[in-house]
């Protein structure tokens, strides 16, 4: 039976605190889908804008150029209005559409209005954007892996397909929003099934487990909420088969950084109870979980002027990982990635000891996708299969 699938989702940041304004923009989002159909929806966020938000043209089209492109109508209307704090739906569009294909969206407004419903990647090879400040302009792709490739607003894409495929929400920190493994592991995945899988991205640059984001700094303030608060809202909206969750290093790092969350350093009982209380919310919803252990993690030289502190994340980030590795739940990831002196192997490194490269991201990917497959997703379309 021919239904409405999430086929592609990139949750949108909380930018109000660091909002954009242009006088005109032209924006294209590259996503990749991994189901088939002959219609789609788009969805465009406005959760977090100060205004409604008004996109004169939004146009769809299989090639980045939009040689030959077909126009989006909202409510039978080609301009698309989102209300302030919504979120807004398109009318069904037809295009013939193949899993593995990647497909293009242009939005265009030429008022002034202030964005702040942010998306990003950094790994370019399934989503990619780029938006020039003219109303008339077409955006050029740049594929890389180092820098931040950014838009607004367009954070889902619907497939009407008789496909049931398994949702894979994975979440957590800025791990999850770069791409670096998420993008990995949706390409593997994405390549040995077909119509069966489809991998959304709602991770957020500093996100924690326990706090919401602190708000002594604007920059801060964009980090969100905790795991714990959006995770409830985020399972019963997407109901995925498996969440990867990434999360932790936020919490040790910006007590060390935040004058607010200086007050709100934890300790591992703390941790402990929190990753108890995100696997009571998953397994309420069905959703089964695999959890990362923390990245090793080093700030350069004078960033932190607390020494006793650093000294005591960096070891309660030892403790924590012992904790995580107990669990059944757990992917022991740090020790596919660090050294012996328990810091980021160069090899892997994105250059700042924090993040990971595409290569780091890779090694990560694989032994998720061995674990996806042995733990969860082979049983479930076996079960698909023969119930």
């Amino acid at each position: 039976m021919l239904e409405w699938k999430l086929g592609w989702y990139h949750s949108c940041d909380d930018y109000r605190a660091l909002p954009f304004t242009f006088t005109e923009i032209t924006e294209v989002i590259q996503a990749t889908v991994n189901l088939s159909g002959d219609q789609l929806r788009l969805g465009l966020s406005n959760q977090y804008g100060v205004s409604e938000l008004v996109f004169q043209k939004v146009e769809i089209s299989l090639d980045e150029k939009f040689h030959v492109k077909q126009s989006i109508t909202f409510n039978g209307m080609t301009q698309a209005r989102i209300a302030k704090g919504t979120t807004l739906k398109s009318d069904p569009a037809y295009l013939k559409i193949k899993a593995g294909m990647q497909l293009y969206v242009k939005l265009s407004s030429n008022v002034t209005q202030t964005y702040a419903d942010f998306c990003c990647t950094y790994d370019t090879t399934l989503t990619n954007a780029s938006f020039v400040r003219s109303y008339v302009g077409m955006p050029h792709f740049y594929h890389s892996m180092n820098a931040r490739r950014g838009w607004f607003c367009l954070n889902e894409i619907d497939i009407l397909t008789d496909s049931e495929p398994v949702l894979i929400n994975v979440t957590g920190d800025s791990l999850v929003e770069m791409g670096q493994i998420s993008t990995s592991l949706t390409e593997a995945l994405y390549y040995m099934n077909p119509e069966k899988i489809v991998v959304v991205n709602t991770g957020v640059s500093g996100e924690r487990l326990l706090a919401n984001a602190p708000t002594d700094e604007p920059i801060y303030r964009t980090f969100g909420q905790s795991l714990l608060q959006k995770a409830p809202v985020e399972v019963r909206k997407l109901q995925p088969t498996l969440t990867i969750a990434f999360v932790g290093a936020n919490d040790l790092l910006l007590p060390l950084l935040s004058e607010e969350a200086k007050k709100q350093i934890i300790t591992l009982e703390q941790f402990q109870q929190g990753i108890e209380h995100l696997k009571r919310i998953m397994a309420e919803h069905d959703s089964h979980l695999i959890l990362g252990t923390i990245l090793p993690f080093r700030l350069g030289h004078g960033s932190v002027p607390h020494t006793q502190m650093y000294a005591d994340a960096m070891a309660r980030r030892l403790e924590i990982n012992c904790y995580l590795r107990s669990l059944p739940e757990t992917l022991d990831c740090s020790c596919l990635v660090e050294d012996t002196t328990q810091e980021l192997k160069t090899l892997y490194d994105f250059g700042d000891h924090i993040h990971l490269n595409k290569r780091g991201g890779q090694k990560i990917a694989m032994a998720l996708r061995n674990t996806i497959e042995k733990k969860v997703v082979l049983k479930r379309l076996h079960d698909k299969k023969y119930n």
